[in-house]
């Protein structure tokens, strides 16, 4: 994840959170895990790594919504 902290900003958008219309989060991968993140103020927020084999839609469904 070194080259997370150098260039945030290349890392893609998550295309679950694309499809609800968020773009403020990003994603590098390091196979098999996925590291969800958010640049805040020159900063790099983790916020997930999860099994890129998961369903990532479940997964924010419960986190997220509840469900």
């Amino acid at each position: 994840m070194q080259g997370l902290a150098q260039s945030p900003e290349q890392g893609s958008y998550p295309r679950e959170l694309v499809a609800l219309g968020i773009k403020d989060y990003r994603q590098t991968m390091f196979k098999p895990y996925r590291a969800i993140y958010r640049v805040l103020n020159r900063q790099v927020v983790i916020y997930l790594i999860v099994d890129g084999r998961r369903d990532l839609w479940s997964l924010l469904a419960r986190r997220l919504l509840g469900a």
